[in-house]
C-alpha cells in the first residue's frame, strides 16, 4: 500500500498537478502510519508530515496486542496475519517501523493521539515523539485527553483540523 501512495504522488507530480516543493502527507490510523513511513522511505519528498493515531513501531504494536489480548486471541491473530509474525518477520518489521528510523526524516512532524485510543495504543505516538526528539528532529505532539481512536466531539475534531492545517501551512511557508 505504501508503494501505491508513492506511485499516486509520482503521477500527480509528473503531470505537474502539484508543487513538488509543497508536498504534505497526512493520515489517520493506518494513514498515520503511512505518513510516518513515507517520511522515512522518501525523506526528500515530503515537506511536512502529520500522523493522527498512527502506529510507529510494529514490533511494539504486536507485543502490546499479545500482552493485552493474549497470544491465542483473535486480535493477536489478526495483527500477526496483517502485519507479520514477530519471530519470522522481525527484520521486515524493524525495517517498516518509522520510530526505529526517525533519523532519516527531514520534514517537521505533527503527532496527534487520543489518550483513550483502544485501536492504536497512544504509546505509539509517544514512542515516535521520543525517537524524533532523540534524533534531533522537529516535531509537535498534541494529546487528545479522554478521546479515543475516532468518534471525537465536534470541539476535538475542530481542534485536530485547525492544528493540522496550521502546522502544514507553517511548514510549507517556512
Amino acid at each position: 500500500m505504501q508503494d501505491d501512495v508513492e506511485d499516486a504522488l509520482s503521477q500527480v507530480l509528473s503531470l505537474r498537478l502539484a508543487d513538488p516543493t509543497k508536498v504534505a502527507i497526512c493520515g489517520l490510523s493506518y494513514g498515520g502510519y503511512a505518513a510516518l513511513e513515507g517520511a522515512v522511505r522518501n525523506p526528500q519528498l515530503y515537506k511536512v508530515v502529520v500522523s493522527i493515531a498512527g502506529d510507529a513501531d510494529l514490533i511494539q504494536t504486536l507485543r502490546s496486542s499479545r500482552e493485552d489480548d493474549g497470544a491465542d486471541s483473535r486480535a493477536y491473530e489478526y495483527w500477526t496475519s496483517s502485519i507479520g509474525d514477530p519471530k519470522q518477520d522481525e527484520e521486515m518489521l524493524r525495517a517498516a517501523s518509522p520510530a526505529l528510523h526517525a533519523e532519516r526524516m527531514q520534514a517537521p512532524v505533527l503527532l496527534i493521539h487520543g489518550t483513550e485510543d483502544d485501536v492504536v495504543d497512544p504509546k505509539q505516538s509517544k514512542l515516535m515523539a521520543k525517537a524524533l526528539e532523540t534524533a534531533g528532529k522537529r516535531f509537535e505532539y498534541l494529546e487528545l485527553k479522554g478521546e479515543g481512536h475516532t468518534g471525537w466531539s465536534d470541539d476535538t475534531l475542530k481542534l485536530v483540523l485547525k492544528t493540522t492545517c496550521d502546522f502544514i501551512a507553517k511548514a510549507l511557508t517556512a
